[in-house]
């Protein structure tokens, strides 16, 4: 558990507490300041997964199994030491997108571009999915992608995205 500690950040090489441990003991904002860390530690399960913290074990067990290995004892410890974590952590925050006024200006030389001026708010961010499909898969293979990315996306389940 030292290890995990240390690799975290909340301890250093000498097992004293750090600055990281310092911010999580306070009741503000103290659960957001773990959030980075684990999604660095775990960076493998964050990509694999927008929340691995609320997936099944039996989706946690195949992550860790391919991710680090070992035999069923230590990947259900594995499991439990991740999900100890994420319990004291707040991934809520790190996933907004911060609604603060912008304080640039930018130009281009041609005078024709998007200004943001002080006191603006930053926009959300959107993203667009480009996908190349192969064209010796099934209609239900698509299907099947599709619903991934929706899940994904939007963190719908089957019988949210067939209105059940």
């Amino acid at each position: 558990m030292i290890r995990v500690l240390k690799a975290i950040g909340l301890l250093d090489s000498s097992s004293e507490p750090t600055e990281l441990y310092s911010q999580f003991m306070h009741i503000d904002g103290g659960a957001t300041a773990l959030s980075e860390p684990i999604k660095r530690v775990y960076e493998p399960l964050f990509h694999a997964s927008h929340a691995p913290y609320k997936e099944p074990n039996d989706k946690l067990k195949n992550l860790f199994n391919i991710h680090s290995g070992g035999a069923e004892r230590a990947l259900d410890q594995q499991i439990q030491t991740f999900k100890a974590l994420c319990d004291y952590a707040s991934f809520d925050n790190s996933l907004r997108v911060p609604q603060q006024p912008l304080n640039a200006t930018a130009n281009t030389t041609s005078g024709s571009a998007m200004s943001v001026q002080p006191g603006d708010v930053a926009s959300p961010v959107h993203i667009n999915v480009h996908i190349h499909l192969p064209e010796n898969k099934t209609r239900r293979d698509y299907e099947a992608i599709i619903e991934d990315i929706g899940r994904y996306i939007f963190g719908k389940t089957e019988a949210e995205h067939r209105g059940e």
